[in-house]
C-alpha cells in the first residue's frame, strides 16, 4: 500500500507512471529516499525504513536528511547535496545507527532528479546497507593486524636467538683457539714422540675452530650452502699452511645442505687436506675438488706423492682416517684412496640430505 506523501513525492510522474515508478522504488532492497533541494524527506521506501527501523514515514517526513545522520556527517551530506543539485552523482560510505539505535554501516549514492526543463526538482538518495562486509573487513584487518604483530614478535625472537647463536659460536670458536694454543705450548716443552701428538691433536682443533668460524658466517644456522663454505675453507688453509690449496665446484647450486652435516664434512676435508700436506712432496699444491649427481656429491682431495701410502697410514688404523670414516658415516658416504702416477687422489662419495 502506497504510504502516505508517496502521491506528492512522485508529483513529476501521473497516473501509470506514478504508481510504476512507485513500485519500482519500493521492490529495492536498499533504503531509497526522495529529498527536496532544501534537504526534506518527502518519501521513503517501505524496505528502507525497514533497514532504518522507521515504524512510519511520519516519524521523519519533512525532516532535513542530515537530521537523521551523526552531527559528523552533517557537513558530508550537505555536500554530496550541492554536488548532486549541480548534476553530479555522488558516493560515499558513512556510518550511522537505526532509528533504533542499531550500528550499521551504508553505502551512499545521491543522484539529480531534473524535470523537462532540466531543472533539479528532487533528489535521489539511496542507501545500502554494508554492515556485514565493512565488519568482515574490519575482523580481516585486525586479525591481519595481530598476525603483522605475532610475526614481528617473532622475528625479534629469531634474530635473539641468531644474535645468541653467533655470540655462542664465536665463543666457542675461541675457546678452541685456545686449546690449540694451549697444546701447542705444551708441545714445545714435551719430548719428540709426545710434541707430535700434541701438535696433531691442536691441529685438529685448531680445524674444528676454522669450521665454526666459517658456519658463523651463515646467515643461516639450519642450512648452509656447502660450495662458498669450502672455498672459504680452502682460502683459509691456503694462509694458514702457506701453499696453493684450490677448490674446484662442478655442482647445480650452491649445495644446501643442514648445518651439522656441512660442519661434518668441513672436518672430513680438513682432515684429508692436512694429510695431502703432511704426505705431499714439498711446497706442491693441495686441491680440492667437489661433484655433484643427482642424489650424491663427491670431494676429492688430490696431492702430489711419491707413492702409495701403507695401509696402516690411511685404512683404519690412523687417528685422522678414523675420524674421517666416522664423519663419513655420518654422511652416509665412503672413502677411498688411489694412486697414480705421481697423484694420491682421496675421495669421499656422500649424500649431501639426510
Amino acid at each position: 500500500m502506497a504510504q502516505s506523501g508517496d502521491r506528492d513525492a512522485l508529483a513529476l510522474m501521473s497516473g501509470f507512471e506514478g504508481d510504476f515508478l512507485l513500485s519500482v522504488l519500493n521492490a529495492s532492497p536498499d533504503c531509497v529516499k526522495l529529498v527536496e533541494p532544501d534537504g526534506t524527506l518527502s518519501f521513503m521506501t517501505e524496505n528502507g525504513m525497514c533497514a532504518m527501523e522507521i515504524d512510519t514515514f511520519d516519524m521523519v517526513a519533512g525532516r532535513q536528511w542530515f537530521d537523521l545522520w551523526p552531527d559528523q556527517m552533517r557537513t558530508t551530506l550537505q555536500d554530496a547535496m550541492t554536488r548532486a543539485r549541480n548534476g553530479e552523482r555522488v558516493s560515499l560510505e558513512a556510518e550511522c545507527p537505526t532509528a533504533k539505535g542499531t550500528l550499521k554501516w551504508w553505502h551512499i549514492t545521491v543522484l539529480p532528479i531534473s524535470g523537462p526543463d532540466g531543472v533539479v526538482h528532487k533528489l535521489l538518495a539511496a542507501s545500502r546497507d554494508i554492515t556485514e562486509r565493512v565488519l568482515r573487513e574490519r575482523e580481516q584487518l585486525a586479525y591481519a593486524k595481530a598476525l603483522e604483530q605475532e610475526l614481528a614478535e617473532k622475528s625479534e625472537l629469531l634474530m635473539q636467538r641468531d644474535f645468541l647463536m653467533r655470540e655462542i659460536d664465536h665463543r666457542v670458536k675461541n675457546s678452541l683457539s685456545q686449546v690449540a694454543s694451549i697444546l701447542r705450548l705444551q708441545a714445545r716443552r714435551s719430548s719428540d714422540t709426545v710434541r707430535a701428538a700434541l701438535d696433531e691433536a691442536a691441529r685438529r682443533v685448531a680445524s674444528i675452530a676454522r669450521v665454526h668460524e666459517q658456519l658463523q658466517s651463515s646467515t643461516d644456522f639450519k642450512s648452509i650452502p656447502a660450495v662458498p663454505l669450502l672455498q672459504r675453507l680452502c682460502d683459509e688453509f691456503t694462509l694458514s699452511y702457506d701453499r696453493q690449496i684450490p677448490f674446484c665446484a662442478t655442482t647445480v647450486d650452491d649445495l644446501p645442505m643442514l648445518s651439522e652435516r656441512a660442519s661434518a664434512l668441513c672436518i672430513i676435508v680438513s682432515e684429508l687436506v692436512a694429510n695431502g700436506v703432511r704426505h705431499g712432496i714439498g711446497l706442491d699444491q693441495v686441491s680440492v675438488h667437489l661433484h655433484q649427481t643427482d642424489t650424491r656429491a663427491e670431494i676429492r682431495v688430490i696431492n702430489t706423492a711419491s707413492g702409495p701410502l701403507a695401509r696402516s697410514d690411511h685404512a683404519g688404523s690412523g687417528l685422522g682416517t678414523l675420524i674421517c670414516e666416522t664423519y663419513a658415516a655420518t654422511l652416509s658416504g665412503s672413502l677411498d684412496w688411489h694412486y697414480d702416477a705421481g697423484k694420491m687422489t682421496t675421495t669421499l662419495d656422500f649424500s649431501p640430505v639426510a
